[in-house]
């Protein structure tokens, strides 16, 4: 019998990325306070993320006790500090003003509870990203976008942005935010069969091969 999943995320490239699986699952939004959550409170930026992560699947998966619930939680960290959404065009501004010319790190944390058997996964992928020295003015054309204001660090690799990435050192999918490999091995784990190859399938949609 087909394990129901749930996957609590507002996040559209999220739910999309797991459609690639062909598994079926719901969709039940997570009303968790990510802003209850300060990173100064942590020492490690895994156990940052992967404290909001498991708070989305704590919100949600009362309402689906026999479920796989999954949640995660993306943030760029560079010298020391957090990134994530960025608040309006001023905050996007900084954040890639920040970022540019510069290497920082992707975090996404990915916990699983299945409700039936009380098992629990986590698990955190880091990537490192490099962005150019792109000019004043494409980051001006870029911020006046939509693109950036619902993204960690305001940007997305499989957006525009990705002509300011002069490298990924680790998975791209876990900078789009959603390390698919990942996911499918944590499903696996917890006795959700994955027929599809995803390695071939993220390549034929993204052109990455990680």
């Amino acid at each position: 019998m087909m394990k129901h999943l749930v996957l609590a995320s507002s996040s559209f490239r999220r739910q999309e990325i797991l459609k690639w699986l062909g598994i079926p699952f719901e969709i039940d939004v997570s009303d968790f306070p990510e802003e209850s959550v300060r990173f100064s409170d942590f020492d490690d930026p895994e156990d940052y993320v992967s404290t909001i992560a498991l708070g989305k699947v704590l919100t949600v998966e009362k309402r689906h006790p026999d479920a796989i619930v999954i949640g995660a939680d993306t943030t760029v960290f560079l010298d020391g500090k957090a990134y994530g959404k960025p608040k309006n065009l001023d905050d996007a501004r900084v954040m890639l003003s920040t970022l540019r010319g510069r290497t920082h790190q992707v975090f996404t944390a990915v916990v699983m509870h299945d409700g039936e058997t009380g098992e629990k996964r986590t698990e955190v992928v880091r990537s490192d990203v490099t962005f150019t020295r792109f000019s004043n003015t494409t980051l001006e054309k870029y911020i006046a976008t939509s693109e950036p204001y619902d993204k960690a660090g305001g940007y997305a690799l499989q957006g525009t942005a990705k002509d300011f990435v002069e490298g990924v050192r680790g998975s791209a999918m876990n900078v789009v935010g959603f390390p698919i490999m990942t996911v499918r091995d944590m499903l696996e784990d917890l006795g959700v069969q994955v027929d599809v190859n995803i390695e071939e399938s993220v390549f034929e949609k993204t052109g990455y091969r990680q």
